[in-house]
C-alpha cells in the first residue's frame, strides 16, 4: 500500500527462546545481567525524571542519494535519516511521491531511518519529489514544523518550476491541507473526487504550501481538508478549494515562482446532490412558498420567468408577479401570484436556478403540487430584525442601520427616523439590499458614547396588498429601538489600501476582519472598487484580513466548482497577523490581489 511502513523490516534473526536453547542455563545468568545493564542504560537516556518535556520537532538530517542528485538508477531506494526516532504509525499517509508511484516505506531498527522502496522502476529522464508531511511525529508526539521536500532525477537535470500559495477555511489558515496538482496535458478535465493527481503536497501549520521541481506545462490545482483521513477527496464531506485560474509554467519561468503570484484557496463543503424542489405550500390565495433542498444563487431568484404554475386538470396558467428569498430561510423562495382558485390543484415548475456553486437545478425533480387557498387576506408584514438591536451597546460610529421585513414592502418618506438623545433628527439615504432588507447610512459619523433611537412608522411601511406594518405595544403606530455608540477609549482601528494587480478586474471589494482563531468575522466592509479602507472600533487583539473581488456582482464570494470547472472568484489573505492595540490605529496595510 502507498506509504505503508513495513514493520517486517524490524526483524530479529534469532529469537530469544532459540538463543536460550543454544547457550544453556549457565549463560542465562550472564544474559540476565546484560539485560539488566541495558535496561538501566535505557532508563537513564534523555532528560532525567522531572525535567522539561521534549518539545523539539524532528527533522530530516540526511538523505541518500543526496537531494538534487541526477542520473539516479531507475531501481533506486532512497533513504531519509531523521534527527531522532520516528513513530512508525505516523509514516503512513504522510510520505508522498510525485509524480505518483506506488511504494513502501521501511523503518530501520533504530527508528530514525526510512527507506523508500518503489514497487515499479522509475521512468527515465524524470524528476521525482519525495515530500515528508507534517504528520511525521517523534516518540514524544512532536510533529514536524513544516514539510520536507527531497528531489531526485533519473535524467541529467532537476526541473525547477515552482508554485506556492495559502489554504484558508472559515477565515483562518488551514493546516495539513492536501493540495493536488494535475498536468492538464494528460488529464484535461480532472475530477478530484475520482482522478489521481500527478503531484501532491501538504500545507504546513500556517496553511502555506509549495510545489517545487515542476516541469513546463499547464496545471490545475485543488486543495481539500481530509475530514475522513483517507487521503482522498470525498465530495460533499471534505471542504474543497477551487483555483481562480490554471497555472502555466513556461521554460523561461522554471527557475522562479510564477509571475502572477501565489495561489489562494478558500475552502467550503460542496454538496454533490443537485438542488431540487422539495415541496410547495400556500400561505394565502396570493402567495406560495417553494422549499428547495439548498439555497439558490440570490441574484437569480427574482426572475419570475423561472417559475411556471398551471392547473393540473384545467391547464390554465397562474401568473407569478414577484419572487424573493425568505429572509428567515434562504433555501425557501416566496412567490406572489395572481388570485388562486379555491381547491384547484396546481403544479409548479422551477427552471433556470443555480445553487451557490453555480450548479444547475435537477430537471427531474423541479416540480411540486399545491392546492389553491381560500384565505383571502394575508397577514400584515412584520419586522423580523433591526440592526443595531434594541438596547445594543458599543455600536460603531459609522454604523449602517438595517431592517429585515417578513416580505417585500415599500417605505414612504419619513418611514424610518434616527434621532439622538436631544431629539435631533439625523438624515440618511435608504437603499434596498435585496427584496426584504433595507439599509440606511447616517449622513455623518455618530458621536461616541451617545444614546440614539430608531423609529419605524408602521403606517408608512406597506406590503403589496397595501397593508401597513404590524406594530405592538403602547405605540401601535411606531416601533422604537435604542442603542448606544462605543467609548473610543476601549478600541483601536485598522486602515490601509486595497490594490488589484489585474487592470481588467471588476466588481465590488469585500474585506473581512477575522479575530485570530475565530471562524466568524468581527467586521466586514464593502468598497466599490480598489481604494482605501478602514475598520473603526476594533477590540484590541490579533486579526487576519481577508478580501475578494465580487466579479459577478452577486454580493458574496463564489467558491467555483471542480467539475465542470468554474474558477473561484479571486481572493487573498494578508500574509501577516495584524495586531490592534488600545487607542491606536494600525495603518498603512496593503491588500494586494493577484491577477
Amino acid at each position: 500500500m502507498n506509504g505503508t511502513p513495513d514493520h517486517s523490516a524490524l526483524k530479529i534473526p534469532v529469537s530469544l527462546i532459540d538463543l536460550t536453547r543454544m547457550i544453556g542455563p549457565i549463560c542465562l545468568v550472564v544474559m540476565a545481567c546484560l539485560v539488566g545493564l541495558v535496561a538501566t542504560a535505557c532508563a537513564r537516556e534523555g532528560m532525567p525524571p522531572g525535567g522539561p518535556r521534549d518539545r523539539i520537532p524532528p527533522w530530516v538530517v540526511e538523505t541518500d542519494p543526496p537531494a538534487g542528485s541526477t542520473h539516479v538508477p531507475l531501481d533506486v531506494s532512497p533513504k531519509l535519516t531523521f534527527s531522532e526516532r520516528i513513530q512508525p504509525r505516523s509514516i503512513e499517509g504522510n510520505l508522498f511521491i510525485a509524480p505518483i508511484v506506488e511504494f513502501e516505506a521501511e523503518a530501520s531498527w533504530r527508528g530514525n531511518e526510512i527507506t523508500v522502496r518503489f514497487e515499479e522502476p522509475l521512468l527515465a529522464d524524470r524528476t521525482y519529489i519525495i515530500t515528508v508531511g507534517t504528520g511525521f511525529r517523534d516518540m514524544r508526539s512532536n510533529r514536524m514544523d513544516s514539510t520536507y521536500v527531497y528531489a531526485l532525477s533519473t535524467g541529467p537535470s532537476i526541473e525547477e518550476g515552482e508554485v506556492s500559495g495559502l489554504t484558508v477555511h472559515d477565515g483562518q489558515p488551514a493546516r495539513n491541507t492536501y493540495v493536488w496538482a494535475y498536468d492538464l496535458a494528460g488529464k484535461p478535465d480532472p475530477d478530484p473526487s475520482g482522478t489521481t493527481p500527478d503531484y501532491l503536497v501538504q500545507a504546513g501549520r500556517d496553511g502555506t504550501f509549495t510545489f517545487t521541481h515542476l516541469s513546463a506545462g499547464r496545471y490545475r490545482l485543488f486543495a481539500f481538508l481530509d475530514q475522513g483521513r483517507d487521503r482522498l477527496y470525498d465530495a460533499g464531506v471534505d471542504p474543497i478549494g477551487v483555483p481562480t485560474r490554471d497555472v502555466v509554467l513556461s521554460e523561461g519561468m522554471l527557475e522562479e515562482a510564477m509571475a502572477d503570484g501565489p495561489m489562494w484557496f478558500r475552502m467550503a463543503v460542496n454538496d454533490t446532490a443537485a438542488m431540487h424542489v422539495m415541496s410547495a405550500r400556500v400561505a394565502h390565495r396570493r402567495e406560495v412558498s417553494v422549499f428547495l433542498s439548498e439555497a439558490p444563487r440570490a441574484d437569480m431568484v427574482r426572475d419570475t420567468g423561472d417559475y411556471a404554475i398551471a392547473g393540473v386538470e384545467e391547464g390554465e396558467s397562474l401568473e407569478v408577479t414577484s419572487a424573493y428569498q425568505d429572509p428567515a430561510d434562504p433555501a425557501t423562495i416566496v412567490l406572489t401570484t395572481a388570485p388562486q382558485v379555491r381547491d384547484r390543484l396546481y403544479r409548479l415548475t422551477v427552471t433556470g436556478l443555480e445553487n451557490t456553486w453555480s450548479e444547475p437545478m435537477d430537471t427531474t425533480e423541479n416540480t411540486a403540487e399545491f392546492t389553491g387557498s381560500s384565505i383571502e387576506n394575508p397577514p400584515a408584514p412584520r419586522i423580523l430584525e433591526v440592526y443595531p438591536g434594541n438596547r445594543a451597546r458599543d455600536v460603531a460610529q459609522s454604523v449602517e442601520l438595517r431592517f429585515s421585513f417578513s416580505e417585500p414592502v415599500t417605505l414612504e418618506d419619513g418611514a424610518v427616523v434616527l434621532r439622538d438623545s436631544t431629539d435631533r433628527k439625523i438624515g440618511g439615504d435608504l437603499r434596498w439590499i435585496d427584496a426584504t432588507v433595507a439599509a440606511m447610512r447616517p449622513d455623518f459619523m455618530l458621536q461616541p458614547s451617545t444614546d440614539y433611537e430608531i423609529l419605524v412608522m408602521a403606517g408608512l411601511v406597506k406590503n403589496g396588498f397595501d397593508q401597513p406594518l404590524q406594530a405592538t405595544g403602547d405605540r401601535p403606530d411606531t416601533l422604537a429601538y435604542t442603542f448606544t455608540t462605543i467609548d473610543l477609549e476601549s478600541y483601536g482601528s485598522l486602515s490601509g489600501r486595497f490594490e488589484d494587480e489585474d487592470p481588467a478586474g471588476t466588481g465590488a471589494v469585500g474585506i473581512s476582519l477575522y479575530p485570530l482563531r475565530d471562524s466568524e468575522p468581527a467586521s466586514e466592509i464593502e468598497l466599490p472598487g480598489p481604494g482605501d479602507f478602514r475598520f473603526d472600533n476594533v477590540l484590541p487583539g490579533r486579526y487576519i484580513l481577508q478580501a475578494y473581488r465580487d466579479a459577478n456582482g452577486n454580493g458574496k464570494f463564489d467558491y467555483g466548482n471542480a467539475l465542470p470547472f468554474i474558477p473561484a472568484e479571486r481572493s487573498m489573505v494578508h500574509p501577516d497577523t495584524l495586531e490592534v492595540r488600545l487607542g491606536w490605529e494600525t495603518e498603512d496595510i496593503t491588500l494586494r490581489l493577484n491577477r
